[in-house]
């Protein structure tokens, strides 16, 4: 099951301090590998950084304000809090836990997938709002890379891709990704390579395709496992989409990997694709498809495209 994780300065020294003040306001702090499955499960450790102020200086709403940045940088330590399953399906407990963390000290909030900080009452706000818009502006940024690509980041959050698009209007961008974004929390389609988007009735189609997450390495809590929607120039068209979506059992991603580490070297491109040709497959509809990839906790490598996105998991090292 997936989790995401929050970091919240406080003026707790050690993880039992913390402890102890959760359960006085009805959190448990389950350690490690107790119940570690069960979703709504809170795991806290209390650590110590004397950069913090630095790490809240920005959220969705843009810089944070300087007096809460200095109630951040006289805090000794901060909590890491773990919350297993969703946020889309838990909101409310964790709001609560939210609460919980504040009334014990804490001073600010920061989700760890996006890096998105923000004050208790914008964020608490949010979160009980009951819309999913502002739930979605709780936990994922927008970011222009160096590309001058724009992408999301946090969707993981939700168990989704996030997305990137290329527009010459950053703020034509920004509402694309959020329509876009929401279209997945709202309807949770059953979205495959080769399918097309639109914000609005005035928008040109444009067709996607899921890719690895390129932007960050698998030990940054930005990382999406379940990669990122790139979308295609208007007309330009990629993968044709499929009714059904073959699936290779195990994962190609396993597969490559497990082969590399047999030949002890890179695999070459013909091996790649023969490796692809001889997999086991399974053509299954595409909402079964998508359950069995966040039960395994990762989106595999597209058959189509398996040598450049082998490129890019390879090199992030990426372990299945």
């Amino acid at each position: 099951m997936a989790s995401f994780f929050m970091l919240v300065p406080g003026p707790w020294h050690d993880t039992q301090e913390l402890s102890r003040a959760l359960a006085e306001r009805g959190i448990a702090n389950a350690p490690s590998g107790t119940n570690a499955a069960l979703p709504g499960t809170v795991g806290v450790e209390v650590v110590t950084d004397d950069q913090l102020a630095h790490g809240f200086t920005w959220g969705r709403q843009g810089p944070l304000a300087k007096e809460l940045l200095g109630r951040v940088a006289t805090c000794p330590g901060a909590a890491v809090v773990e919350f297993r399953g969703s946020l889309n399906e838990h909101a409310p407990e964790v709001a609560r836990l939210g609460r919980a963390l504040r009334d014990a000290g804490g001073v600010a909030i920061r989700m760890e997938a996006s890096g998105a900080a923000s004050s208790w009452e914008l964020w608490l706000e949010r979160l009980e709002s009951g819309d999913l818009f502002r739930l979605y502006e709780s936990a994922v940024v927008l970011v222009k890379g160096d590309d001058d690509v724009m992408f999301t980041c946090g969707m993981h959050q939700f168990g989704l891709p996030d997305a990137e698009v290329g527009m010459g209007d950053a703020r034509e961008a920004i509402a694309w990704l959020d329509a876009f974004c929401l279209y997945q929390l709202a309807e949770q389609p059953a979205l495959m390579s080769g399918h097309t988007f639109r914000p609005d009735a005035d928008a040109q189609r444009r067709s996607f395709e899921r890719w690895p997450d390129h932007r960050h390495r698998p030990d940054d809590g930005r990382h999406n496992p379940f990669g990122i929607w790139r979308f295609r120039e208007p007309g330009v068209r990629g993968i044709e989409p499929a009714r059904l979506a073959l699936t290779m059992i195990p994962s190609l991603t396993a597969v490559l990997m497990a082969a590399e580490r047999s030949a002890g070297r890179p695999l070459k491109r013909g091996e790649v694709e023969e490796i692809v040709a001889n997999c086991a497959t399974v053509a299954m509809e595409p909402r079964d498809a998508r359950a069995l990839e966040r039960s395994r906790g990762y989106a595999d490598i597209e058959p189509e495209l398996a040598w450049e996105q082998w490129q890019i998991v390879r090199a992030e090292g990426v372990d299945c």
